[in-house]
């Protein structure tokens, strides 16, 4: 089977970005005051569930980048239809769902429109990675199928 370039270069992407979102963990709070506009609070003067939801946001944010990077890895390493790639589809829908929620929840106390915007999109990627980890689950089976028939 070829080896997909553009898989690895995605993949070295996302190393890269968790790295940095990893060491950027720290210095959230200054990152976000240096960046907010001048109508918005700083960040210690937000509420205790404010700075939760922030955290836990980008907390889920780094573990779907380090499920797409499993991803990458099988597409470049292996081939697309192993059990690992059905739990990383799984795990970032999960996840997904859970970041539309986050948002959803917000959207609902601060409503803007870019919140549902996000809150929108994070339903519908969820969704998408479902369907995609349901087809590749079925495409194990049928290679399966084939592979004991031969």
């Amino acid at each position: 089977m070829q080896k997909s370039v553009i898989a690895k270069i995605i993949e070295i992407l996302l190393i890269i970005l968790l790295i940095g979102g990893m060491l950027c963990f720290f210095f959230i709070p200054e990152l976000y005051n240096y960046f907010k506009e001048d109508s918005v609070t700083y960040f210690y003067n937000q509420s205790t569930y404010y700075k939760i939801a922030f955290y836990g946001c980008y907390i889920i944010c780094l573990t779907i980048f380090g499920h797409l990077i499993v991803l990458f890895h099988q597409v470049y390493n292996h081939s697309p239809f192993q059990k690992e790639v059905v739990i990383a589809l799984n795990n970032s829908a999960i996840l997904f769902m859970l970041l539309f929620i986050i948002v959803i929840l917000k959207a609902f106390l601060i409503p803007t429109l870019l919140s549902f915007v996000c809150a929108f999109i994070c339903f519908m990627v969820s969704l998408s990675f479902y369907v995609l980890k349901e087809v590749i689950k079925s495409a194990i089976v049928y290679k399966n199928e084939v592979d004991y028939t031969v």
